[in-house]
């Protein structure tokens, strides 16, 4: 008996094995690949939104009692602000009497100041300001020339912005 060896691995052809798993291994991480970078930017914008949120949230960036937003009369362009705060007048005992509204370019015209005078927290926390100036709108809603206000923190930092933002100097709001 003759036994025949055939050596298949030297000329005799075979197909292309489609389920060899060396053939495809470099295209298995190409999707994680393409995901990468997609990934990374959402990482950075959630660690961002994150430390901002959290960063407003400290005590230390908060108005004070004792704050001050200060307007310099003509500091402004007219319109350069297209806002309306709406705030409400508060009696000396510190209850509710009726709305009015500042407008920062009407406020900027003559010029104006709010002191932070207190913080109520119901039903939501609102500054409790006291207004000293000319007027605070052109049409209905005019606060007059010296007011009890209420207004909350987003309209206060509002007004600060419109004022010139924090910090001592000409326009802003002094510590």
């Amino acid at each position: 008996m003759v036994r025949m060896i055939v050596n298949k691995g030297f000329g005799a052809m075979r197909r292309p094995d489609q389920q060899d798993p060396t053939r495809n291994s470099a295209h298995q991480g190409t999707p994680w690949a393409a995901w990468l970078p997609v990934l990374v930017a959402m990482a950075i914008m959630v660690t961002g939104c994150l430390s901002t949120f959290l960063v407003l949230q400290l005590d230390e960036f908060r108005p004070k009692v004792g704050d001050i937003v200060a307007f310099k009369p003509g500091s402004q362009d007219t319109d350069l602000w297209q806002m309306t705060i709406p705030a409400t007048l508060v009696s000396a005992t510190g209850t509710p009497v009726s709305e009015c509204s500042l407008d920062p370019n009407v406020i900027a015209e003559k010029g104006g100041s709010l002191v932070v005078e207190g913080l109520q927290d119901r039903p939501s926390l609102q500054y409790r300001l006291h207004w000293a100036g000319t007027g605070t709108a052109r049409s209905g809603g005019n606060c007059g020339s010296s007011a009890n206000l209420l207004v909350s923190r987003t309209d206060l930092q509002r007004l600060a912005n419109a004022a010139g933002g924090f910090g001592v100097g000409d326009k802003g709001i002094v510590h």
